[in-house]
């Protein structure tokens, strides 16, 4: 048997050749198999995503459109560079739901830009503390309100005890609808807009910003009011004890501002996939909530200032 092989080598060679290749074969028809059993399972599933998510999914990230200027506790820029806030983690939390990463845009100057942005397709999301107008609503889609809290009014103490006693009114709408009211809001935002509805025959004053230019215009005695949200007027009064000798914040409790997303116009499936979202997850914030957020936000950030400056 033995001198019969070595004789026989090719012949021997050949057979174990044969027999390996055909082994071969076996396994990677196998393992086709088995992928293919499995990319039927999923695909399908991937294939049966709406247009809409399959759009988002296929490159690879999540666009958010939010405001250049920093509104804590809402977007925040921390000082290691990095942004944190209400609206940032929303983001995360849906780029994470969606499988991709995140991109934020903070190109938009103002808050009609943040809209715009997503209106002409350059965002695929607009989380930046926005309010809900008509007139946006041409332009986007509108989600349900993750975050609802009053309008609210920071006025002059001495100024508005002075046109209390002169002037006869059931409500701070009718106080302040009167030609000699200026009132001043923030340019670009839609409290130009409530303004205007909640006090028609008063002097609107469209400012740059909030704070400083805003502030100082009130304490100057240029403007009788600001006019915005009890977020903004009750934070501000919080970060400046000593302005509460002269501004006294005026919470309107028949007026509400619900925050919400915008989608784009064409996006109806991830607007109903993001209401879902938002029900599921249960995010809904409220004053009280914002502000508590805000004292943790300003606590961590300055706890990262002193490590930095540390270093």
């Amino acid at each position: 048997m033995i001198s019969y092989m070595l004789k026989n080598k090719g012949l021997i060679s050949m057979l174990a050749s044969l027999f390996f290749r055909r082994k071969f074969f076996i396994f990677f028809k196998i393992l086709y198999a088995c992928f293919a059993v499995a990319t039927s399972e999923i695909m399908p599933i991937e294939n049966n995503y709406s247009k809409d998510i399959q759009d988002i999914i296929a490159k690879g990230k999540l666009i958010v459109a939010v405001l250049k200027i920093d509104n804590p506790p809402f977007f925040m820029s921390t000082p290691d560079g990095k942004l944190d806030g209400i609206d940032i983690e929303l983001s995360e939390k849906i780029a994470k739901e969606l499988g991709v990463t995140l991109e934020i845009n903070r190109t938009a100057q103002t808050y009609d830009e943040v809209v715009n942005l997503v209106a002409t397709g350059k965002a695929d999301l607009g989380v930046s503390k926005l309010s809900y107008t008509d007139e946006r609503a041409k332009k986007v889609l509108y989600t349900k309100p993750y975050a609802t809290f009053r309008k609210a009014m920071l006025v002059n103490r001495l100024a508005y005890a002075g046109i209390k006693r002169t002037r006869q009114a059931n409500s701070l709408s009718e106080l302040f609808s009167q030609l000699d009211s200026k009132i001043g809001v923030v340019k670009k935002s839609s409290y130009v807009d409530f303004a205007r509805n909640i006090f028609p025959n008063a002097s609107i004053h469209e400012v740059e910003n909030w704070d400083p230019i805003g502030i100082d215009s009130l304490l100057q005695g240029k403007i009788l009011a600001l006019f915005r949200d009890e977020i903004e007027t009750r934070k501000f009064l919080l970060a400046r004890p000593d302005a509460n000798l002269k501004l006294l914040s005026l919470i309107i409790k028949s007026q509400q501002d619900s925050i919400r997303m915008v989608v784009p116009r064409n996006r109806l499936h991830f607007l109903l996939w993001i209401n879902g979202f938002l029900e599921t997850n249960q995010i809904q914030y409220d004053a009280d909530m914002i502000l508590k957020k805000n004292e943790k936000y300003l606590q961590k950030l300055n706890e990262l200032q002193g490590t930095i400056n540390h270093k």
